[in-house]
């Protein structure tokens, strides 16, 4: 049930978002926003909270059932569950929008999407294979995946409590992601016809 929390949560933030300025483009809505004297950040700021709630309420769904419906026994702090779920979010939500201010058509970037985030947060996490028993580049590969981070903090948190040296690395890492994918979204992102 943890790993299956980074799953939902990588299709919330990161398939949803990558559509949203595909869309945007797709429609010829983006030339009337850039018109407006709205500056990129205030349209990039609109295009991300709503996505950060929807996240983060499938992230609370998906807790409360896993513990009131599942039996699944949360042991860890929920206010650490919470910071590091934003964290995590944002870094979808920062694919999702690199993905989406690269690719202007909404199938690009859909395809896109599935293929750079939910398939490695699928397969390559921890959710489902164990990333002990991959072989050495697989593993080495696991390192740039955002959800085997949050699958580890995951578990820990509802298997055993809040273990500060398996949470601050682990946080410490997708805090590190969220910079790099935000850093990036700045450098592509102007308010500009193309």
């Amino acid at each position: 049930m943890p790993g299956l929390i980074a799953v939902i949560m990588t299709l919330i933030g990161a398939l949803l978002t990558a559509l949203v300025m595909a869309r945007e483009w797709e429609r010829g809505t983006m030339e009337a926003l850039m018109v407006t004297p709205v500056t990129m950040r205030e349209i990039l700021l609109g295009k991300l909270i709503p996505y950060f709630i929807l996240g983060m309420g499938g992230m609370a769904l998906s807790v409360v059932l896993a513990v009131w419906q599942f039996g699944v026994p949360l042991r860890g702090s929920p206010a650490v569950l919470f910071i590091a779920s934003s964290l995590f979010l944002l870094v979808a939500l920062g694919m999702g929008l690199l993905i989406s201010t690269l690719a202007k058509n909404q199938f690009v970037a859909g395809q896109i999407a599935i293929i750079v985030t939910f398939l490695p947060a699928f397969i390559l996490s921890g959710f489902i294979f164990d990333i002990g028993s991959m072989p050495l580049p697989i593993r080495v590969f696991t390192h740039v995946i955002a959800a085997r981070y949050f699958v580890s903090i995951l578990q820990t948190l509802f298997l055993a409590g809040n273990v500060w040296r398996i949470i601050l690395p682990n946080s410490l890492a997708l805090l590190l992601m969220a910079a790099i994918f935000f850093g990036l979204i700045r450098r592509k992102s102007r308010k500009r016809l193309e």
